[in-house]
């Protein structure tokens, strides 16, 4: 008789046995008093018809096993041994065909277990996580739950991004323009983009060729021992809504192309090394986009260098552009350019203890020269140095909740806290800031996130920079303060609305102005769950901006060169994954 026939039998006997003692829930031989008699009838009665619907169930089941399973017929070489009644265990006894394929899918998820956790390493050997995007995505990637196409996909290649697109309107017929203070590096995103924007990010890890061989030369703890290595690109896409499109309008550009090799040093696994053209340790607020420490360009270093008490990089950054001279003589000729290029060496210490949180300190030297235009002309070259401390504190009053404090200082070209120059606009054109020794600014800013209940996020967010030109750049200061909020109220785990307000005050002597610009704006929305960083978002909304008298003419565009007021409705997707 084959085993599956057995098992039947013994639940079908075990079970009609049992079943009276279990229903009346009292040893044999002690009836219920007799007021309960029927009621424990009827009860029985039907626990044993719902006990063998179960066992036809399970009769089926056992069929279908001794059809896929046949037992191999008996020689009569080989004695039948008599059946031994066994007790009744928990152990369940396997054919050996079983047994053998339980071992081979035991392997099997032993080798997925192995790649997994070396590709966790390889993630956490490049990982970023300084800038909003970034650190959105690794609260994410730490939940339990991921998408299984995702995960196989990742095995492969990581593919990421970022998206926001949509159309609006403005209350004067036009398409929609978004709302800036002159003289002001940002502005209060929510409902304010007037622009299609994206990028698509291709990477790939690389492991030790030995990874996968007999002898993949792993350390105890299943990380691998040789070298891991990650190449990425990054493709990004602009189009405004004024030429909204428009093929011609639509700009690509190529913003990372770099590639990495780490865990190269037995002493120092996390050491990396890099080259070519990236994001590079940026920080910025996530409510107005506003990249306050960005030295993003060309170059090449190394990263994660374990000091103990921190962590250690250094990288040279840089980059070019054209521009006419300014200073020219008897006017400047916009199109008479010259090749501008800045150098930069940076220099951080991170992932510092400190009060309430980790720190990051950064110096840079940056020196700005210019190559010469038609005439034989040029500029003396330009030499500075910046000095920039971040506090990072996470997860201080919520699972989520994030908050970063700045404050910067820089002269010349380091001035900008940026690989790249600065511009500025003169009703002739428009020209490079080389940045003369003699400038310099300050910079202070506050950001954070909560989520004090569940129903309720908030972001509010303040910056304060000051920066003196220096006779090299004409003369002049300029000041700007930028406070705002923008607060999410959850109604349930999709639906949400939220609320964004904020003024940039700016007043500059170079340009003998001084105002200030207000926006607000309300979008309802649905997201892909209840957090200030949930996305994807498909959102509606409105913005009402009000600016001084001495910006009219400044803001808004066309539609709004008479006005200090402007209205903007529209609707917008924004995704990162």
């Amino acid at each position: 008789m084959s085993s599956p026939t057995v098992l039947r039998r013994t639940i079908s006997v075990v079970g009609l046995c049992t079943l009276p003692l279990l229903v009346a829930g009292q040893n044999p031989g002690t009836p219920p008093p007799v007021s309960e008699v029927e009621a424990i009838r009827r009860e029985m009665q039907q626990l044993r018809e719902d006990y063998e619907r179960r066992l036809q169930l399970l009769d089926q089941r056992l069929r279908q096993l001794e059809q896929s399973t046949p037992v191999p017929p008996v020689t009569a070489a080989v004695p039948i041994a008599p059946v031994t009644p066994v007790p009744s265990t928990n152990v369940v006894v396997l054919p050996p065909d079983s047994v053998a394929r339980t071992a081979v899918v035991t392997r099997e998820v032993e080798q997925v277990n192995a790649a997994e956790k070396v590709r966790e390493f390889a993630d956490s050997e490049f990982a970023e996580n300084t800038s909003t995007r970034d650190y959105a995505l690794s609260l994410e990637n730490r939940r339990t739950i991921k998408e299984r196409v995702e995960q196989v996909l990742n095995d492969f290649i990581e593919i990421g991004g970022y998206f926001r697109a949509g159309y609006g309107r403005d209350d004067q017929g036009g398409p929609q323009v978004a709302f800036q203070a002159p003289g002001a590096p940002a502005k209060y995103r929510l409902g304010n983009e007037a622009e299609n924007y994206g990028e698509i990010i291709f990477a790939k890890n690389f492991y030790t060729p030995g990874l996968f061989s007999a002898d993949p030369q792993e350390r105890p703890d299943g990380t691998p021992a040789g070298p891991v290595s990650r190449v990425q690109v990054r493709l990004s896409i602009y189009n405004p809504y004024t030429e909204y499109g428009s093929s011609s309008s639509t700009q690509f550009g190529l913003p990372e192309a770099w590639g990495a090799i780490g865990n190269v040093l037995q002493g120092q696994p996390g050491l990396t090394f890099w080259a070519g053209n990236r994001f590079y340790r940026r920080f910025d607020i996530s409510i107005n986009d506003f990249f306050f420490y960005n030295m993003s360009g060309g170059g090449a270093g190394l990263e994660d260098l374990d000091l103990g008490f921190g962590k250690f990089a250094f990288a040279w950054l840089g980059g070019s552009s054209q521009s006419a001279f300014y200073n020219s003589v008897p006017q400047p000729e916009p199109d008479d350019l010259a090749a501008f290029s800045k150098g930069n060496f940076d220099f951080r210490l991170y992932d510092t203890s400190l009060p309430l949180g980790k720190g990051e300190f950064g110096f840079t030297v940056s020196r700005a020269s210019a190559g010469l235009d038609v005439d034989g002309r040029t500029i003396p070259s330009q030499t500075g140095v910046a000095l920039n401390f971040v506090h990072t504190a996470e997860k201080f009053l919520d699972s989520e909740s994030i908050n970063r404090f700045s404050l910067q200082a820089g002269n010349g070209p380091a001035r900008t806290f940026t690989s790249t120059f600065e511009t500025f606009t003169t009703p002739v054109g428009t020209f490079i800031d080389p940045g003369g020794s003699d400038s310099w600014r300050f910079r202070a800013t506050e950001s954070l996130v909560i989520q004090p209940i569940p129903e309720l996020a908030i972001g509010p967010a303040m910056v304060f920079q000051h920066t003196a030109f220096g006779e090299d750049g004409g003369g002049g200061e300029q000041d700007w303060f930028s406070i705002g909020v923008r607060p999410v109220w959850f109604f349930n785990r999709y639906f949400s609305t939220a609320l964004e307000t904020g003024i940039d005050w700016v007043s500059d002597s170079q340009q003998d102005t001084s105002g200030y610009l207000w926006k607000a704006t309300l979008a309802p929305q649905i997201s892909l769950g209840d957090h200030f960083y949930s996305r994807p978002s498909l959102r509606v909304f409105v913005t009402y901006a009000r600016w001084s008298s001495e910006f009219i003419g400044q803001v808004g565009g066309p539609d709004y060169v008479t006005d200090d007021w402007g209205l903007t409705y529209g609707v917008q997707m924004e995704a990162w994954w």
